[in-house]
């Protein structure tokens, strides 16, 4: 199976950027409504408890949309520069409390971090730039991402007190009673409902064009490479499909399908679908030429896993929206498009909290760059971060350890659920060694595993033993979901009388009512399996 290429990482390292995001809001991190911008959004009544946190990642995209806009500005000592304590006080005293930047500070900064740099030096001499260009530059890149979002009243008002010229500024920091006569005027302009909607309207058109760069860049729009890419999925079909859990499907490409993969409600739903139609629609011009398929839309044959498994496989590309509700049913087919190595798009709502693992994925961000969507639903707006993501990896032979893996779950009972089965395997396949899921993700900091070596150790593990009470964690299904899509052997479990994720029921697995009889009924349950893989 043709596994695509990688993209290109980000110039600086993401942790880098939220480093200096960090240091820039870190002198007013405290006392934010103390800051002239804290004050007009108080007396605008838009001050929020999480104006830190919207803060922090406008400065994140600026910082990244600057690196990816001065690609050649990835130089030696750029990075200490932007992190040097002076630069970062004058850029946050600048957008905060719109103080005049001191250059000759900068200028300080810029020759005892990038200066001493031979290389470095002469290439900005090359480039015709210096230490006052490059932040006048990212603080333009600031305004632009601000821009994106002026249907946030917050990021409104940001942008209009970035933009006065220093006299009303004097006025409005000397005098209250000028602070309220200029919130007064911009509620009456810039912050009234009827700017606030068009603006809206403006950013939904921009990330219906930003949506269909990103798919036409990837080349998943250029029907001759689709085709292509499709048939070496197919030619010959993967493991799954011939020998594994969904063996004798009869596989056909669907290069004008998507699929979307949601756990949203069906209200919501019905807004995403539109929203994507018309997105899709700007990139090929026919509305019947790429066409999505929700997870849900029809009446699967067969088992409705092995149906799933199918439409992620032959479809165009497949996307991924990650609610706040950490649908289960997402994470375990995401896990199976990562198995599959299928390309997909990641879509995750502000709120949503996703597993630790998945971090690693902005790494096969294209240039690291995540574009934010915004959707009003329900009447309130809802952000989203977007990137195209394809699986790389040089997995190794599959069983090649002496180990098995057991993922409890992460609930309280893991400990007993961990321990019944090792206990039981124990007494006769000592030979093998026990490696708990949830002990190695959740071990000493930085003990935790990154996506990769779960893979690698999903492929390299004898067999899996999985938990799949709709309780277990999101990382739970993921995991489930890569064993599906590699075709690894496993064994699903849950207690009695306990729900699973609607993409598992019909399923063969042992439901055990205690822990002591899931010690002493888990060898004879599945004698088989065992004889072969343990």
């Amino acid at each position: 199976m043709a596994i695509p290429e990688p993209f290109t990482a980000a110039p600086l390292a993401a942790g880098i950027l939220t480093n200096i995001a960090t240091d820039i809001l870190e002198y007013h991190a405290q006392s934010l409504d103390g800051t002239l911008a804290g004050q007009a959004l108080k007396w605008a009544g838009l001050i929020e408890p999480n104006l830190y946190e919207r803060l922090h990642e406008v400065l994140y995209k600026a910082l990244n949309l600057y690196f990816n806009t001065y690609p050649e500005m990835d130089l030696r000592g750029v990075d200490n520069f932007f992190l040097d304590a002076a630069v970062t006080r004058q850029v946050g005293n600048f957008i905060l409390e719109r103080q005049s930047v001191d250059w000759l500070q900068i200028e300080q900064a810029f020759n005892q971090n990038v200066s001493i740099h031979e290389t470095s030096k002469q290439r900005i001499r090359e480039l015709g730039i210096d230490s006052k260009k490059i932040i006048e530059d990212f603080i333009d890149c600031y305004r632009q991402v601000l821009r994106q979002q002026l249907s946030l009243p917050q990021f409104v008002l940001l942008l209009e007190l970035l933009n006065q010229n220093q006299g009303l500024i004097n006025e409005i920091r000397a005098s209250e009673q000028r602070m309220q006569q200029y919130i007064a005027q911009l509620q009456g302009d810039q912050l009234s409902s009827q700017n606030l909607n068009s603006a809206y309207l403006q950013g939904q058109q921009q990330l219906s064009i930003a949506l269909a760069q990103e798919i036409h860049s990837s080349e998943l729009t250029i029907p001759d490479a689709i085709t292509q890419s499709i048939q070496s999925r197919l030619e010959p079909p993967p493991a799954l499909f011939q020998t594994g859990l969904c063996q004798g499907r009869i596989l056909s490409a669907k290069p004008n399908q998507y699929f979307v993969s949601h756990g949203f409600t069906p209200d919501l739903l019905e807004d995403w679908r539109q929203t994507l139609v018309k997105s899709l629609l700007k990139t090929n011009g026919d509305q019947n030429s790429l066409q999505p398929y929700f997870s849900g839309d029809s009446l699967l044959s067969g088992f409705r896993l092995c149906g799933i498994c199918e439409q992620l496989f032959t479809s165009r590309f497949s996307m991924f929206l990650l609610p706040p509700s950490q649908d289960r049913n997402v994470y375990l087919e995401l896990g199976i498009a990562i198995g599959l190595g299928t390309p997909f798009f990641l879509i995750q709502h502000y709120e949503a909290q996703i597993p630790d693992v998945l971090q690693g994925l902005s790494r096969y961000v294209k240039g690291g760059l995540f574009r934010t969507m915004r959707r009003e639903l329900v009447g309130q707006i809802e952000e989203y971060d977007f990137g195209v993501v394809h699986f790389v990896s040089n997995l190794p032979q599959p069983g090649t350890q002496s180990s098995y893996l057991i993922v409890g779950g992460d609930l309280v009972e893991d400990e007993d659920f961990e321990g019944s089965i090792a206990e039981a395997l124990e007494s006769q396949y000592s030979h093998l060694e026990m490696i708990s899921l949830t002990n190695s993700l959740n071990g000493p900091e930085g003990s935790g595993w990154a996506l990769e070596q779960l893979i690698e150790s999903i492929q390299s593990s004898r067999f899996i033993v999985y938990r799949v009470d709709q309780e277990c964690s999101p990382t739970t299904f993921l995991a489930l979901g890569i064993s599906i899509g590699l075709n690894r052997p496993f064994l699903m479990m849950h207690r009695s009388n306990r729900d699973i994720p609607m993409d598992l029921r019909g399923m063969g697995m042992y439901q055990f009512p205690n822990f002591v009889a899931l010690q002493r009924d888990v060898i004879s349950r599945h004698e088989a399996f065992f004889s072969q893989y343990a």
